[in-house]
């Protein structure tokens, strides 16, 4: 269920950036709030996209690069940042968007993960393809810290709200 509300709010993202909450540019990230949920993302020149979503204490990566993957499968990818690069296992997930299907490649945090993208000027992911070659995309990390703490300090805040007032 919770996999179905975090596709469901990354599809508004894609589809209907409008009806996202307090949209905050950082450098080149952004962070917003929808329904409880709050994002981070940023985007290489409008072909693929990074970020992560957080609803309540349950916060995921995902990235997007146009490559179709077989939803519900995993998949193998390396990130490369100043830190040394790091592997990675990211599991396909299919989202119907505006513009058609958008193939999402979801993988979990971790404190060695988050350390090394918050020390790091620009992060790549290399996505391994049939061909034996890669594909590769590379985002500037310019503004994701700030962008990662408004986000999870507002689904923290908004989380704490509706709490005080499902008590009272």
């Amino acid at each position: 269920m919770r996999s179905i509300a975090i596709i469901a709010a990354v599809l508004m993202s894609f589809c209907i950036d409008g009806l996202a909450d307090d949209k905050v540019e950082h450098g080149d990230w952004s962070s917003q709030f929808m329904e409880g949920m709050g994002e981070a993302t940023t985007h290489e020149n409008g072909m693929s996209v990074f970020g992560m979503l957080c609803a309540e204490n349950n916060c995921r990566y995902y990235f997007a690069n146009n490559t179709e993957c077989q939803p519900r499968v995993t998949y193998p990818m390396i990130v490369t940042t100043n830190q040394g690069a790091l592997p990675i296992e990211a599991l396909c997930e299919k989202v119907e968007s505006a513009n058609g299907d958008v193939m999402l490649y979801w993988f979990n945090e971790n404190a060695k993960m988050n350390q090394a993208f918050a020390t790091s000027s620009e992060l790549s992911f290399s996505f391994p393809l049939k061909n034996g070659k890669f594909k590769v995309s590379s985002f500037s990390m310019n503004g994701f810290t700030e962008a990662i703490e408004r986000m999870i300090n507002g689904v923290r805040e908004r989380a704490s709200i509706r709490r005080n007032d499902r008590s009272s």
